[in-house]
């Protein structure tokens, strides 16, 4: 393969061993672990994962080596074959888990402990390790013993009820997200409990669920804004709730995808319609001020909009909006997204050579480290590739000691009962992204400290009650504001005044990561650049995030989430086969950049404790949402074929869809995992013909009459209340899970309510906010949100004062010349 890392650079996770016995739920997990340099040990059953079998295959023809969805994920591990059924195959794990890290494992609650291998027994040989159990519901609750799969969490999550057109049924993100987005979280949550092991000596069991991952992934469309404005969200085609305008609009070629979140891009907007239109109507002042202002407008404004765009070619009306500072991208297909300019420039995709059969291009780097960059050193692994090797080194670690864990040292102030107690974040960041990465290291424990200003405020700030609008915006109130920033400590400074910057180089100067998601180069404009920080800090670790990255030539066009997923390809990809385009209504490139930047920021933490180097890391969301649907991308790599669109179908579990219930919007996903289950359904059905029918006697026989198959299981559905389907079904041994509004994850999902999944939190001005929880699973150090709705520069006397020692007069003296900012809401 050729590399682009230079010989002899180091990798972040150089010197970690994890062990993995995972599925393709939990495969991504390892894949970033081992990206990152940890030597990652895949135990597979005696004849290989079940996975390499998974459609589709680089050129076509059924082949364990040349699943494109098993070579994705499985980069640069090592393959041994372990009978776990058997004493010695046991024993074998057990020993491997006793000189490693992590664990990562995947099996239904209960298995390993079953055959003697689970945390408690493995923690007594190893008392540092780590083990993660990625599984749909989780270990504990009523519903921990329930079948899952991708659909069923993205049902039960809240992701199905509100992505796709209304007169449709709920429909699933294309590739598989929810296992995806589980993995990323188990891999950060895996890091943040090696962070803290690597302080005290003790592991932690980590327990991941796949349903709470995608509950708090859609916080967007949460139980926050519900309970705010008592409306469910749900499908509302490609213009999105929280931002007007915006949707695909037709151009003379294709479709291009607008969003509008901020009053000047909506100003902006309306003077290009009204330069090439003539359109006098566009420019009314009552279409200004924030997206609550236009909802009314919304058809009106749909119409004026397209007026515009039809007028040109999408690259034509692409790069102009772009010119004038408008958040527009094109609607890609996977063709053009491999294509890009931005991608091809930014050499994104990397050719891995696969001895003996060929070289075959693959998504590139989902972020960039400066001094410890991920890699692809070598392919997926044949099935048990590394057998003698691996055994010869259990044969050597049985002739040593098992190797000394030596506790490295904390900050004083560290508290052991938080992971990241020992840690202070300093956060410039608007919207989603960046502050979830926040929101999730201050529930761990860490110090984050988000510096504000008056003239770019958070647009999340931006929040009208909409129960009571006389009170205008009300800063404090906004239900996201908590879902993504409670647990901070809040300043704000005028960053484009020398005290004012200087004061935040002196914070950073005590901290030890900075993370950020201003646009390109606004920091190193203040002198806030990683350059400029690292020569006060030499062990900083600074994260930055933009769509499109700091270099390239579209570095500087601005974007919101939902036009990632629009340039990406996975708009396009997602859905049925009649849409052209399929939005989430959750902005879904923000959450999946919070969990990857969380991840890579760990990473890095990880190789500052071990050499004390910092470095900066560097994610393009444009990049990362690539790979996100990198199973498709690359069989259009592979194969050169635009990857078919199933809607809520799978070629490797059928039948499967989303199927009407009793009820107005009532909606069941089921997912038919193999054969038995299928003989089991059909009893369930009461369609004993089926059972026996050559049609339908293979997955891909009943994928080829899916249409017959759908519309039987329909009718049997709709007479019945989706809860009592997914019951029966789930008793059944069949995976099933109800297409949950937010509603009914907070008053009607008894899992999510045993599991304590939603937080109460005390609020400085309401006295309590419930918000959807944190999923890290860190059950040796569980985390929580001590306060929510702080006002702008509510912590100014504490960091400035009391952190950073100013006196009395020089801290008037900055406040009174602005540099320090003060407000009329701060308490």
């Amino acid at each position: 393969m050729k590399s682009r890392v230079k010989p002899g650079v180091e990798t972040a996770l150089a010197g970690r061993r994890v062990i993995e016995l995972a599925d393709e739920t939990g495969a991504y997990c390892g894949k970033l672990l081992a990206d990152m340099g940890a030597d990652v040990i895949k135990c597979e059953r005696p004849g290989g994962d079940a996975a390499r079998f998974i459609r589709p295959f680089w050129g076509g023809e059924p082949d364990p080596d040349r699943s494109l969805s098993f070579l994705l994920a499985n980069t640069n591990k090592r393959s041994l074959e372990l009978d776990l059924e058997s004493s010695q195959g046991r024993e074998q794990f057990a020993q491997l888990a006793a000189g490693a890290d992590l664990v990562i494992e995947t099996c239904l609650p209960g298995t390993l402990d079953d055959w003697g291998i689970g945390y408690t027994a493995l923690s007594a040989l190893n008392p540092a390790l780590v083990v993660t159990s990625i599984t749909g519901f989780g270990q504990t609750g009523p519903h921990r013993a329930f079948l899952s799969s991708d659909i069923v969490s993205s049902a039960l999550g809240g992701a199905m009820y509100v992505t796709g057109e209304e007169e449709d049924p709920p429909v699933k993100l294309a590739g598989s997200q929810a296992t995806l987005c589980a993995s990323t979280n188990a891999a950060a949550a895996s890091m943040i409990a090696l962070h803290h092991a690597s302080r005290t000596g003790r592991g932690q069991h980590v327990d991941i669920s796949l349903q709470e991952t995608f509950a708090a992934v859609t916080n967007i469309t949460g139980v926050g804004k519900w309970l705010e404005d008592g409306i469910i969200p749900k499908r509302v085609g490609t213009g999105l709730s929280a931002s007007c305008p915006s949707g695909a609009y037709h151009c003379k070629d294709g479709l291009v995808y607008l969003m509008v979140n901020r009053p000047l891009h909506w100003k902006a907007v309306a003077a290009w319609i009204n330069e090439v239109t003539q359109n006098e109507e566009v420019l009314d002042p009552i279409f200004e001020g924030p997206s609550s202002s236009r909802l009314p407008y919304r058809e009106l404004l749909d119409l004026f909009i397209s007026e515009l765009t039809i007028q040109f070619t999408v690259e034509e009306v692409y790069h102009e909006a772009q010119r004038r500072h408008i958040a527009m991208a094109p609607v890609n297909t996977a063709a053009k997204a491999v294509a890009d300019v931005h991608l091809v420039a930014r050499e994104f995709f990397e050719r891995v050579e696969h001895p003996g059969a060929g070289t075959l291009s693959y998504p590139g780097a989902p972020f960039r480290h400066t001094l410890t960059p991920w890699r692809i050193e070598r392919p997926a692994p044949r099935v048990g590739e590394h057998n003698d090797e691996i055994r010869a080194e259990l044969r050597e670690m049985t002739k040593s000691a098992p190797p000394v864990r030596t506790p490295l040292h904390a900050r004083a102030s560290s508290d052991p009962k938080h992971a990241l107690g020992a840690l202070r974040i300093v956060e410039f960041s608007v919207g989603l992204a960046v502050p979830w990465i926040g929101r999730f290291m201050a529930w761990c424990g860490a110090e984050v400290i988000k510096i504000e200003s008056k003239g770019f405020p958070d647009v999340t700030r931006l929040y009208v009650p909409p129960r009571t609008p006389e009170l205008g915006i009300s800063p404090q109130l906004s239900p996201w504001f908590t879902d993504w920033n409670a647990g901070k400590k809040f300043v704000s400074l005028d960053l484009t005044s020398t005290q004012g910057a200087d004061l935040a180089r002196k914070l950073i100067a005590k901290s030890d990561v900075v993370i950020e998601n201003y646009s390109t180069g606004v920091l190193k404009k203040f002198g806030l650049g990683y350059e400029d920080l690292r020569r006060i800090n030499p062990s900083l670790v600074m994260f930055g995030t933009t769509g499109y990255g700091n270099a390239g030539p579209n570095r500087n066009y601005i974007s919101w989430g939902p036009n990632i997923e629009a340039l990406a390809g996975m708009a396009h990809l997602t859905g049925f086969p009649h849409r052209d385009c399929t939005m989430t209504q959750f902005a879904y490139p923000d959450p999946l950049t919070g969990l990857h930047g969380l991840f890579a920021v760990m990473c890095a933490l990880d190789y500052r404790d071990r050499t004390g180097k910092g470095q900066y890391i560097n994610l393009c969301q444009f990049e990362l949402t690539v790979s996100a649907v990198g199973e498709l991308i690359m069989e259009y790599l592979a194969n050169g074929q635009e990857p078919e669109k199933l809607g809520n179908r799978s070629r490797q579990n059928a039948p499967q869809g989303c199927y009407p219930c009793r009820g107005d919007d009532r909606w069941i996903a089921i997912s038919v995992g193999d054969d038995s289950a299928w003989q089991r359904l059909c009893r369930v059905l009461g369609r004993t013909d089926w059972a026996g029918d050559p049609r339908f006697t293979t997955a891909d026989g009943r994928f080829d009459h899916a249409d017959e198959l759908d519309q039987a299981i329909g009718r049997f559905t709709a007479e019945r209340v989706d809860y009592d389907v997914m019951a029966v079904l789930q008793a059944e041994g069949i995976a099933a899970g109800v297409v949950q509004n937010t509603e009914d994850q907070l008053h009607r999902d008894p899992q999510l309510a045993a599991r304590h999944f939603f937080e109460r939190i005390p609020h400085n001005v309401k006295g309590e906010v419930i918000a959807g929880g944190v999923p890290l699973g860190l059950t040796g150090t569980p985390g929580s949100t001590p306060h929510a709705g702080e006002a702008r520069g509510q912590e100014n006397e504490y960091v400035f004062r009391d952190l950073l020692g100013l006196g009395e007069e020089e801290y008037a003296r900055l406040v009174g010349c602005g540099a320090i900012e003060i407000f009329d809401d701060e308490k």
